[in-house]
This record gives structure tokens, C-alpha cells and sequence, in this order.
């Protein structure tokens, strides 16, 4: 919910900003150019960012996930790496 509220904070900031701010603005690129008014530059950039955001989010929650799932069935194969650490002991005698 805290998420929410600070995403439609960021969001009707973006657009004061952008209302008070609509004079034309020319981006260019390498070879590529493209002319709007800053409030459309504005908004796009924040909802960009908030994408990106969002996806990155997403990966870290699914990286997690899966690190749950993997839990139960490395315990029940013994761990992963059970056979190095075997021949690690192995190697230790004194």
C-alpha cells in the first residue's frame, strides 16, 4: 500500500511539473531527433523509470522465489555440493 501511495506521489508530481513546464523542447540522438512538449518528455522519462523499476522488482522477488523453491530440493539431494565437500575431507587427513 506504501508502494502505491508513493507511485501516485511521484506520478502527480510529475505531471504539476509537467503543466507548469509545456514549452517545446527538441531531443536529439546520434542522427535522430525528436521534438515534443516537456511535459510529454517529463512524464515519459518518470513512467520509463518506473518500468524499469518495476522489472527490476520483479526479478528480484522471482531470483527469491526460486531460491525458495531450490531449498527443499537441495536438502533432499543431500546439498549441493555434498560430493566436494566429501573429497575436500578426504583430502584433509592428517
Amino acid at each position: 500500500m506504501v508502494t502505491v501511495f508513493f507511485a501516485v506521489l511521484i506520478i502527480a508530481a510529475s505531471i504539476i511539473f509537467s503543466a507548469q513546464n509545456n514549452a517545446a523542447v527538441t531531443l536529439s540522438f546520434i542522427t535522430w531527433q525528436f521534438s515534443a512538449s516537456l511535459a510529454i518528455v517529463v512524464f515519459m522519462a518518470v513512467l520509463a523509470g518506473m518500468v524499469i523499476m518495476g522489472l527490476l522488482w520483479m526479478g528480484a522477488g522471482l531470483k527469491k522465489s526460486m531460491k525458495k523453491r531450490a531449498g527443499p530440493l537441495e536438502a533432499a539431494k543431500g546439498g549441493r555440493n555434498s560430493s566436494l565437500d566429501k573429497d575436500k575431507d578426504a583430502t584433509k587427513s592428517p
